[in-house]
């Protein structure tokens, strides 16, 4: 089984970079309000807690697994348009996500967008990798 030359995933990494300052950016929105609300774990029983709560850990789900499967197609297939269409729409989602969820609990256009646009590329993700995969057993 000849697993060709490794690539260093370069486009993975910034993606992944992205993520790490939007995960920053929603933690500090979370202390925030902890601090305003003097909540110091959970919600605290204050339904103003979960909203904040809720978006940073929505990304913490979202993002570990996309990455994981970005830079394994980025190792086996090398840094491709694959990889850079898939990270531009994964982390626009991402934004696009936390700015519907920050602003409303119910369906907004923001959170819907942001809602496909992470669930799509990660099984367009995941049916490129077992592709790749099963083309080199």
């Amino acid at each position: 089984m000849d697993l060709g030359p490794v690539h260093m995933p370069l486009y993975t990494s910034l993606f992944a970079a992205a993520l790490m300052i939007l995960q920053i950016v929603l933690m500090v929105i979370v202390i925030a309000q902890r601090g305003k609300l003097n909540v110091l774990i959970g919600t605290g029983g204050d339904d103003a807690m979960e909203k904040p709560i809720r978006t940073h850990a929505n990304l913490i789900e979202n993002a570990p697994m996309f990455l994981i499967g970005l830079a394994l197609i980025e190792l086996i297939a090398g840094g491709s348009m694959w990889v850079l269409v898939l990270g531009c729409i994964f982390v626009l989602a991402r934004i696009s996500h936390a700015i519907g969820l920050s602003a409303s609990t119910g369906v907004t256009p923001w959170r819907l967008i942001g809602t496909l646009g992470s669930m799509i590329p990660t099984l367009v993700a995941a049916g490129y990798l077992i592709y790749l995969v099963l083309g080199r057993i």
